[in-house]
């Protein structure tokens, strides 16, 4: 027993010595990783589970954006026309920060005009009880993303964000062509109130894997990642609704600056992940060669990773869940948690120019599409999870997650079943 503790010493006084070289922040998430159980210990039996979709159960909860909830005809609990003059956004991905989730919108439609980006919070624990959105503002406006140097116009969006000791780390894609092929992430640092710092370029296209990215830092030790961590993963797709789904994994200490990056290479003879510094070796974990925004969540109580994303022919049409044991894989095939047409909701609230009689749900729009709005078909993308309030029950897997319509040009909040076998 002495023995075992002596050993058990020396490892926790060498994280300390190895910690105390380096910023407070990163010396927490550490000892936070020393400390922290295996990642996957919280389910013995996973490697056994299967998620099995129910069918019909994909509902639309609320409209998150406006002044009413066009499908209900009944006031949204955000308001934002009436406290923040904004009247419509799309995206969303989120991130915990300070006890709150933080949304980041895309090109908003509002007071300000100029398709700029914006940042909403709420500290909703339980979705079905309703969410309203508060908006960060700057001075008597709301925020826009808008870091010194970096193009933020139309199509030029927040990707990612996350919070790291305290810190909020905001992802944008800029660098906007028509055909998409210069498009880049870069990384800037958020403080408030209106202060976004630049930092790096993480990708860039026309070779680049992650322009568009979903976070996470490691929840505990994961077997098969290299010495240095613990790591932030990243999921990424390059060309816009192009691209299939990669990895790479960035040591939490060396996040700002990129050190010690790795990339998902592929697999050894005898199924360990393989590492490369380089991009270009980077290797698919989930084939597509359709995805646009993807989201990969952590379900602790299943001791599984949850991928969903938008797909569009070729491939299979609607917005798609996968699952791992691993954040490499290998992927569960994907099921259809929703696809528009086949759950009814093109004419319900998505519109549909050729519904007759017209129903009601054009407008707003934003880019041309203002000209004539009841003249926009909308669709269905952006399907960002937020991790709190994913849930399970029994033999039950809830998933909450914001949906982008297009037209109406709004966010609604969705949610889908899946049964634990």
């Amino acid at each position: 027993m002495k023995s075992l503790l002596g050993v058990a010493l020396g490892l926790l006084l060498g994280v300390w010595t190895l910690s105390a070289q380096i910023q407070p922040t990163t010396r927490v998430l550490l000892l936070d990783a020393f400390k922290a159980k295996p990642a996957f210990s919280a389910a013995p039996s996973a490697t056994a589970l299967v998620l099995r979709y129910v069918p019909g159960s994909t509902i639309k909860l609320e409209q998150l954006l406006g002044e009413e909830d066009k499908q209900l005809h009944r006031p949204t609990l955000s308001q934002t026309v009436t406290r923040y003059g904004i009247e419509g956004t799309d995206l969303g991905n989120s991130f915990e920060h300070g006890g709150r989730v933080y949304f980041l919108f895309g090109d908003t439609v509002g007071r300000l005009r100029h398709a700029l980006d914006t940042i909403a919070t709420t500290d909703a624990d339980d979705p079905e009880r309703g969410v309203r959105l508060d908006f960060l503002k700057s001075g008597s406006d709301y925020l826009t993303i808008q870091p010194p140097g970096i193009s933020m116009g139309a199509f030029e969006v927040p990707v990612a964000g996350i919070s790291l000791g305290g810190q909020v780390y905001v992802v944008v894609s800029t660098n906007h062509s028509e055909d998409r092929a210069t498009d880049r992430s870069v990384l800037t640092k958020f403080t408030p109130p209106a202060n976004f710092q630049p930092l790096r370029t993480i990708s860039q296209l026309p070779e680049g894997h992650f322009v568009k990215m979903s976070l996470h830092m490691e929840p505990g030790p994961i077997a098969g990642l290299p010495p240095g961590g613990p790591f932030l993963l990243v999921w990424g797709t390059g060309p816009y609704r192009r691209s299939d789904a990669y990895l790479s994994i960035v040591p939490a200490a060396q996040f700002e600056t990129s050190q010690g990056t790795r990339y998902f290479a592929g697999l050894d003879a005898g199924s360990a992940p393989i590492w490369s510094e380089k991009e270009s070796d980077s290797r698919a974990i989930v084939q597509n060669g359709t995805m646009g925004d993807l989201s990969a969540t952590w379900c602790k109580d299943l001791g599984l990773w949850l991928m969903t994303y938008d797909s569009r022919e070729p491939a299979t049409r609607g917005i798609l869940f996968s699952y791992s044991r691993t954040p490499w894989g290998p992927w569960s095939e994907p099921q259809i948690i929703f696809n528009a047409v086949r759950d009814g909701a093109v004419g319900k609230f998505i519109h549909n120019p050729q519904a007759n009689p017209d129903d009601g749900l054009a407008g707003p729009a934003i880019g041309k599409g203002q000209a004539n709005p009841r003249a926009v078909h909308g669709g269905a993308y952006a399907p960002y999870v937020i991790e709190r309030w994913t849930k399970v029950q029994g033999s039950e897997l809830s998933i909450y997650y914001v949906l982008s319509t297009w037209n109406p040009y709004v966010v609604v909040l969705m949610k889908s079943r899946l049964h634990v076998e």
